[in-house]
């Protein structure tokens, strides 16, 4: 049985593209530094390359974070415009791949902090009941099933849940970066797990009387 709380991040099988599945935007070291250098003496045409060839990244991150393809979107620009504006801090970082993701992972968090993350509550968790979920069930959805949950959940929890299970933040580090209490953080944590659970038992049923 799985209550979604000590593997987390195994479960749900959101973490970042692995090397493999993430070819599509990598290329050679001194391409990249020419992009990077053109970028800092702020040459548009570079700028539009770097984009082009990171978008890719960029939307694997937001797309974690946002409510549906057009938030992802917003995150992702709203990323790209602090890529190109702390373009000359990247020198001497080991991975560019990683330096952006974090960028993204900041960008989404920002837009959280500016228009969602202190919305007032629309539901309990006490309304939520908690159900067991088997780990073949969690096993039997599809990527993009697993995503749809993630998605659906409400913001904060979605936010919470992301920087918790997926990018492996503790709940105090959370608080930190959230500007909330870090017990607002463990409940909405609790919720986006109890909410999971619920949907993942719902999905079984579904398949098991198709």
């Amino acid at each position: 049985m799985s209550h979604l709380k000590n593997d987390d991040k195994a479960a749900l099988s959101l973490k970042a593209p692995s090397s493999k599945s993430a070819t599509y935007y990598l290329m050679a070291q001194d391409e990249l530094d020419r992009l990077i250098e053109g970028c800092r003496l702020g040459d548009r045409r570079s700028q539009q390359a770097l984009y082009r060839q990171y978008y890719g990244l960029a939307m694997s991150v937001c797309v974690r974070y946002a409510h549906n393809r057009e938030e992802a979107v917003e995150m992702c620009n709203d990323g790209f415009m602090k890529v190109f504006m702390k373009i000359g801090d990247c020198s001497g970082v080991a991975s560019f791949k990683g330096w952006l993701w974090k960028i993204m992972e900041r960008a989404a968090i920002d837009y959280f902090r500016k228009y969602l993350l202190h919305q007032p509550p629309t539901d309990d968790i006490n309304d939520v009941a908690p159900v067991i979920v088997a780990p073949t069930a969690v096993d039997a959805l599809s990527a993009e099933e697993k995503l749809k949950m993630v998605q659906a959940l409400p913001p904060v929890c979605r936010l919470v849940f992301n920087l918790y299970a997926v990018e492996g933040y503790s709940t105090a580090e959370i608080a930190e970066m959230t500007c909330t209490a870090e017990g607002t953080v463990r409940a909405n944590l609790a919720k986006a797990r109890l909410r999971l659970q619920g949907m993942i038992h719902t999905s079984e049923k579904i398949n098991t009387s198709t």
